[in-house]
């Protein structure tokens, strides 16, 4: 059957000596591969800097629901992230995102808010001024669309966040963020407009929600690129 669907690319994968099958979050049927034959070799009417990750697509598709790699009649680029490629630090958020996005999400389901909430984030990376908090609101907001968000808020009575828990706690621990970085998820968590925020504490805020996505989400996946982000963005 052959349907229309917006997509965000997620990875590509060479194949053979001229395809490349990618890994494509698409808006109604999830999380697909496809294949593009001839592509690295110019005998597509699809272009390599089409499929860029990241890069937002509309495509005309044959959707075949039991099948591993599906085809694409048509594609076209809705946004491509220009901006994004030569800002370097735009760029590193943009693989750091991209690295969060693979590791999470892997089900074939069908959640158009998810795919509107990624469509999103991806044009305010590309066409807005980058905050150093980017990283920490986006893994906050993913959060809370995957259904894992933090429960309760930095009071006197629950300061720290427990990160293995998930939960604000009244008691220091193992396992809990510090008071400083424990208020500023929790501030951030319930979309408070913060404007400045200590170096050192956004690095250290950005490892513990990574540490938060290890328990919770990626079981017990390490993301690579969280130390070289906190270096460009302090």
């Amino acid at each position: 059957m052959l349907s229309k669907t917006r997509a965000v690319v997620f990875r590509n994968t060479n194949y053979s000596e001229s395809s490349v099958i990618s890994k494509i979050y698409t808006r109604e049927f999830g999380l697909r591969s496809y294949m593009f034959k001839g592509i690295r070799k110019g005998k597509s009417a699809i272009r390599p800097s089409m499929i860029q990750p990241l890069n937002i697509v509309d495509m005309d598709v044959y959707y075949r629901p039991n099948s591993n790699i599906n085809s694409v009649k048509d594609l076209k680029p809705t946004l491509l992230l220009f901006d994004t490629q030569e800002n370097m630090s735009k760029k590193s958020v943009a693989l750091f995102m991209l690295e969060v996005l693979n590791q999470c999400i892997t089900e074939e389901e069908c959640e158009e808010e998810l795919f509107d909430f990624i469509e999103a984030e991806i044009m305010d990376l590309e066409n807005s001024i980058l905050s150093p908090l980017k990283p920490i609101t986006f893994m906050l907001e993913l959060a809370k669309h995957l259904g894992v968000i933090p429960n309760g808020n930095h009071t006197e009575s629950t300061p720290y966040l427990c990160l293995e828990q998930g939960r604000f706690v009244r008691d220091i621990g193992l396992h809990t963020a510090s008071l400083s970085v424990s208020s500023l998820l929790s501030e951030l968590k319930n979309g408070n407009c913060i404007t400045q925020v200590d170096g050192a504490i956004r690095r250290e805020a950005l490892n513990q929600i990574s540490k938060y996505y290890q328990y919770h989400i990626t079981k017990n996946k390490k993301l690579n690129s969280t130390e070289i982000l906190a270096e460009l963005l302090s």
